[in-house]
């Protein structure tokens, strides 16, 4: 199915939060992301920025909400002890719960039970409420092209390092001077990962004929069309301009997502450029 309209769109939300909210109030494990982003009909590459960026939240921060709201009427509901509770909306302790708990409802659990307190959530997480400025999004071609790659785990706040080691390999190989751009490849949201387990492929494109070695790879990116917007300010935001990008998703049924990775393409340097003038385009792989 084509998505046409923003009301498209929604239901596909909908549908990954039923599925959510069915699994816990059946106490079964929750659906794996890959088998929601099936159940809403977006690649697996994408699913996790789309649903940030169209649901106004995190699929993370729906899944907490909904556990909690599950927990709320449970403890209306039922006698079953708060550690139980706990427990069958996916808490790994009593405490954890308790802190989730009263952070979100601004009571304890066994205040919510003595005053009997249920919560009804809306299905569809609220999307931010302020005026979107028009943005400008081109669609170009890449051709292919080469690169050298450094694919790095959890290493984020260091990627300057791994970049001046690609500069250094490439000087090593006599092949400075066939450098023909500054690439990134992020594999997931950082906002939605640990730092730990964060993976980013840092990338040089070259006209080279080099081999690979030393921890250096050599792929090939691009090829198709691609979504391209410009990110300005800090580098530490890109994903929040990925949300930019996403969020016209709706707007245009012509922009059908394909099944590869995000590119950046860094055009400024973070070492000689100030913080609020640093540039990088933003390809996002469409049909």
């Amino acid at each position: 199915m084509k998505p046409t309209s923003q009301f498209d769109y929604t239901k596909r939300i909908e549908r990954v939060i039923a599925a959510v909210a069915d699994s816990l109030e059946h106490d079964r494990d929750l659906p794996s992301t890959a088998t929601l982003a099936s159940i809403a009909n977006f690649s697996p590459f994408h699913f996790m920025r789309v649903y940030r960026a169209l649901a106004g939240e995190s699929l993370g921060t729906t899944v907490q909400r909904l556990r909690l709201a599950r927990a709320a009427h449970l403890l209306a509901a039922s006698a079953e002890p708060i550690s139980e509770v706990s427990s069958r909306v996916g808490f790994e302790t009593p405490q954890a719960f308790a802190r989730a708990f009263r952070e979100h409802f601004g009571v304890a659990p066994s205040e919510a039970r003595a005053a009997k307190v249920a919560t009804e959530t809306p299905i569809v997480a609220p999307a931010p409420s302020q005026p979107r400025p028009a943005i400008r999004v081109d669609v170009v071609t890449l051709q292919p092209f080469r690169v050298v790659v450094k694919r790095t785990e959890g290493v984020y706040d260091k990627l300057d390092e791994v970049y001046r080691h690609l500069f250094e390999w490439m000087a090593k190989r006599g092949a400075l001077e066939a450098i023909e751009g500054i690439w990134g490849v992020p594999q997931q949201d950082r906002r939605d990962t640990p730092a730990a387990n964060y993976r980013f492929d840092s990338c040089l494109a070259t006209s080279a004929a080099l081999s690979a070695g030393e921890g250096v790879m050599l792929e090939d990116l691009g090829g198709g069309n691609y979504l391209r917007y410009l990110h300005e300010g800090s580098f530490d935001r890109l994903d929040e301009s990925h949300d930019v990008i996403f969020r016209e998703l709706p707007a245009h049924p012509e922009w059908q997502l394909r099944a590869a990775p995000i590119l950046h393409e860094y055009l400024t340097d973070p070492e000689e450029t100030a913080e609020a003038d640093l540039r990088a385009n933003i390809y996002v792989p469409v049909t």
